[in-house]
C-alpha cells in the first residue's frame, strides 16, 4: 500500500532535514551563526535590494517570532540593519550590511557544499524523479491545507 511507502518517505524526508540543518549549523559555527540566520542570510544576498520583514516570513514559510528572533541576532552581530518602511511605519525592511556581503562566499559555500553531499551518487535522471513526486506530495498537502483552512504555523518556529 502506498501510505506505507510514504510514511517511509517522511521518516527520510525527515532525517534529510536533521541532518542538512545540523550540518548548516556546524558549517556557521565558525561566522559565529546557526541555520536560522544561514537561512534568512541566503535568502537576502539572493535579493536585489530591501526586502520588508513580512515577506522574509511568507518566502521562507517561517513564523512571524522566528524570523522576528533570528533578524535580532542577526542585527545584533552586525550582518543587517533594520529600516522602517517610509510607507508603511509599522513595517521594517530589511538592509544587508557590508559585514554580511564579505561572509557571503563562506556561507553559500556552506549551503553548496550541503547540496553536494545530498547530490553524491544521484542521477539527474532520479532527481528528476524526486522532484516530480515531492512536488506531488506537497501539492496533495497544499490541496488539502486549502481545503482545511490551514492557517500558517502553529508551533513550528524554525
Amino acid at each position: 500500500m502506498a501510505e506505507t511507502g510514504i510514511k517511509d518517505i517522511w521518516n527520510y524526508a525527515h532525517n534529510i532535514i536533521r541532518s542538512s540543518r545540523q550540518m548548516v549549523n556546524e558549517g556557521l559555527r565558525s561566522l559565529g551563526l546557526g541555520s536560522s540566520e544561514g537561512n534568512i542570510l541566503l535568502h537576502l544576498f539572493t535579493q536585489e535590494h530591501e526586502v520588508r520583514q513580512e515577506d522574509i516570513v511568507e518566502d521562507l514559510d517561517l513564523s512571524k517570532p522566528a524570523v522576528s528572533r533570528a533578524l535580532k541576532s542577526l542585527e545584533l552581530k552586525g550582518f543587517v540593519k533594520r529600516n522602517k518602511d517610509s510607507s508603511d511605519r509599522r513595517a521594517s525592511r530589511i538592509l544587508l550590511t557590508d559585514k554580511a556581503v564579505q561572509i557571503r562566499p563562506k556561507v553559500e559555500s556552506v549551503y553548496n557544499e550541503v547540496y553536494s553531499i545530498a547530490a553524491q551518487g544521484v542521477s539527474g535522471e532520479e532527481v528528476a524523479f524526486f522532484i516530480n513526486l515531492f512536488s506531488r506530495v506537497s501539492d496533495n498537502f497544499s490541496q488539502a491545507c486549502s481545503a482545511m483552512k490551514c492557517t500558517g504555523r502553529q508551533n513550528n518556529d524554525q
